[in-house]
């Protein structure tokens, strides 16, 4: 019998691999941020709803993020993406809102080299969550 962490840890569908991208992006951010408590538990809640079921944090992500940030992600447009995340933050918490407090509360706080790895990942992972969505 397989753990939860061996299912989400080798995917086998495109919902699989883009939540276990999406895990490994909390993952790098809370090791950037260990004393943000709420990170640690978007990350513990992701990882019990990608095992679970792996379709509601790719849904969790598609209608928190790539739907209206994904052309602000894509052009890197860091403005638009604060100002999004403070709405999001304010009026929709869940599993993803750590991860876009992080444009709000500590993106200042962040070296450029950090900051367009965060911005790749945000890339992929939008990517991801597209091919996702249409497998």
């Amino acid at each position: 019998m397989s753990s939860k962490n061996d299912r989400i840890r080798r995917p086998k569908t495109p919902t699989g691999f883009f939540n276990l991208k999406l895990i490994e992006f909390f993952e790098q951010i809370q090791s950037l941020f260990p004393e943000e408590r709420d990170i640690q538990m978007a990350l513990e809640a992701l990882e019990g709803a990608a095992a679970i079921n792996p379709k509601l944090v790719l849904d969790l992500f598609y209608e928190n993020v790539y739907k209206e940030a994904h052309e602000f992600i894509q052009n890197e447009k860091e403005e638009e993406i604060i100002a999004l995340a403070r709405v999001k933050i304010n009026t929709q918490f869940n599993e993803v809102s750590p991860a876009l407090s992080l444009f709000d509360k500590k993106w200042d706080l962040l070296d450029d080299p950090t900051r367009e790895t965060i911005w790749k990942w945000l890339k992929v992972l939008c990517v991801l969550c597209d091919k996702a969505r249409k497998d």
